[in-house]
Formats: C-alpha cells, structure tokens, sequence
C-alpha cells in the first residue's frame, strides 16, 4: 500500500507511514480523529473502517470524499459529502447512494469533475460581480445625480433598459465560459451550503456599484461645467457607465491573477468579442442620427467627452485592480478572501496544518482504474 501511495504521491517525509484496517479497530474516538490527520495510507480496510475514516475526518472539520463499488461501502458513500461509485464495476446499491459516478471508473476523473465544478462555482461569482454593480449603478446614478444637485435625469429610461439587457447582459455571461484559473486546485473546500454571494464578493459588488456610479454623475458635472447641453450631458453618463462595465469585466475575468498582463489577452476570446460589440454599438447609438436624439435622448460626442470616457475608464480598471491586489495581501496573511466560509480558518488551510495532501497533488495523469 506505501508503496502504491509512493507513486500516486500520497507518500511524503511528512506522511511517511501507513495504517492498517484491525490497527483502526483498537484505536479510541479521539486517536481515530487524530489518525486521520496524521496518515495519507490506510491498508486493509473494512467497509466498516471506511465508515469510521468519513466520520473522523467530518468531526474534525474537514470535506470528505469516498469512493466505492461494492454494496458494503454504501454506507460509507451515503456518509461522505461527496461519494464516488464506480460506473463499470459498481453495484447498483453503491450507484444509489452516491453523488457522483465514474462513468470510465478512472480515478482521474473525479480530479477533473472538481476542477470543472470550481470553475463553474468560481464563473457564478464574476458573472454576480459584473451583472450587479452595472444594474445597480444605472439606477443609483440617477438618483445620486439628482441628489447632487443635477435637474434633470443623467440618464434616460431607454439607456437604463439598454444598460440592464443588453451591456449586462452581454458582458456577465461571456463570463460564464471563463476557463479554470491556475491554482484552482489548491484552494480548500467550500464549507457544505456556502451562499454564493460572502462578505468578500458582497463588498467587491459594493465597491464596484460605488466606482460606476462616481464615474457616471462626476462626468456629467464635468461635461456640465464646460456648458454642454442636456442631451450631450446624457451621452457622457451612457458612455462613461457602459465603458467603466467593461473595466470591471476586464478585471472580473481573474479573481487574484493581475489583468494588466498579457494573460488578458489570452483565453476566454469570447470575452473580447462582448468587449467589441458593447464599444462597437456605442459608437453605433452615438453617431446614428435619429438613433441616438430620437431614440435615446442625447447628441453625437465630441473628442473632449471620449477623452474624459477613456480616462474614467482607466480609473475604473485601476481601482478594481487595486482592490484585487489588496485581496492577494490580505489572502497571503490567510484571510478567508474566497469566503470559504469554513469552520477552520483558512490561515490553517493556508498553512497546511489540518488537511493531509489532496486529491488535487496526486499524481493520476496516466489513468488510475479502480481495478488497480
């Protein structure tokens, strides 16, 4: 068994020993929950054995994953929070009581069923903090605006609506096909229920709602102080929120990775082509006569006012990447930054001190079948 485990990884100078199945059996509650810490191997286990590892590792806080392909581990599989029953040679009683199963019965799948599912899990939260602060920011710049003391609206009802279902809409979900970031596998489990939306991802939306909506009033009252008209004061709010959308998506696209880096431009392509048709159909409604006074209520833009767009862009994507820098600093001190939410701090994730070597490390790239 050490020796196998050698070679799938499991094996270190820290977990360097293993532990038997009747070895189990003579340990107390307490030793069992320390036994499953301290060993990566168990040789010779009963079904009733699996039972008791999935117990211990549960009471001592941790996620627990099992796989099985016989009706005696059913109990073991239904206990887990994850069990994992064999497509092949699995009985129809392990099938039922798991949550997932292998359809080729190779272990390396299971690695790559989590990554896919962290990706998907990780997509959810930028589609949430792109979608949320551009449709929260149409409203509120409205009403800050006429708060601070503009007379009219800085936006117009349709430019709203286009903002909701077309620049939101068109920038969030290109998100959704975002590929697995480097590192993925080497954060801890999510605690069992965690909400989407922490503390984290909640001030991020805030800070990002926050940004948009002083962007949008403050070119207005610029553009106002230079006496331009109505209309020309509404193509600055539309354009400055629309173009500070795309800051924030461009930013959205790495939870800690740096976007101002050539890996921005390398990937999900489908992000660009949002990117493009968002800056292309702005250009369209602002040059389109009757489109863009009839329609939606303001005049072509000037230089000046694509000058103050641009720069007020720039400032969104600055701000949002601070914000990511300051994550990474706080992550590095081990601050829950993903919002985990777990009962185990995540400075004792960070540091290794609970959860033996994962499943992530282990070393399936040739195919390991539960057969071996």
């Amino acid at each position: 068994a050490l020796a196998i485990g050698e070679m799938l990884g499991l094996v270190s100078e820290e977990y360097s020993e293993g532990i038997t199945g009747p070895e189990l059996d003579a340990l107390s509650d307490m030793e069992l929950r320390e036994a499953v810490l301290k060993y990566n191997i168990f040789a010779r286990a009963s079904p009733e054995n699996k039972l008791q590892i999935v117990k211990a590792l549960q009471a001592e806080d941790q996620i627990c994953s099992m796989t099985g392909d016989g009706v005696n581990d059913a109990p073991a599989l239904k206990a887990a929070d994850m069990g994992v029953a064999m497509g092949k040679e699995g009985t129809d009683v392990a099938r039922e009581a798991s949550e997932m199963i292998l359809a080729d019965d190779n272990f390396a799948t299971i690695v790559e069923a989590v990554k896919e599912g962290r990706a998907v899990w990780d997509n959810l939260r930028k589609i949430l903090f792109v979608n949320t602060p551009i449709n929260n920011a149409q409203g509120l710049s409205v009403l800050f605006g006429l708060i601070c003391g503009l007379e009219d609206t800085p936006l117009t009802p349709i430019q709203v609506l286009y903002c909701n279902l077309i620049c939101a809409v068109t920038l969030g979900f290109v998100l959704a096909v975002e590929p697995a970031e480097e590192g993925v596998m080497d954060t801890p489990p999510r605690r069992v229920g965690k909400r989407l939306i922490g503390r984290f991802l909640l001030l991020r939306i805030a800070l990002g709602t926050a940004v948009l909506v002083a962007t949008t009033v403050g070119s207005v009252f610029i553009v106002q102080s230079m006496d331009y008209d109505l209309e020309e004061q509404r193509a600055q709010a539309f354009n400055t929120l629309t173009f500070g959308a795309i800051s924030i998506c461009l930013s959205a696209r790495f939870n800690y990775l740096s976007s101002m880096h050539m890996r921005l431009f390398r990937g999900n392509m489908a992000a660009w082509y949002a990117v493009a048709l968002c800056a292309g159909l702005q250009v369209l409604l602002n040059y389109v006569p009757g489109l863009n006074n009839i329609v939606f209520g303001m005049k072509p833009q000037d230089g000046l006012q694509w000058a103050i767009v641009v720069v007020f862009m720039v400032i969104t994507f600055i701000i949002m990447e601070a914000e990511k820098a300051v994550r990474r600093m706080l992550k590095a001190r081990g601050e829950d930054t993903d919002d985990y939410g777990g009962p185990t701090s995540a400075k004792r994730y960070v540091k290794n001190e609970l959860l033996p070597q994962g499943a992530s490390k282990l070393k399936l790239g040739g195919g390991v079948r539960s057969s071996e």
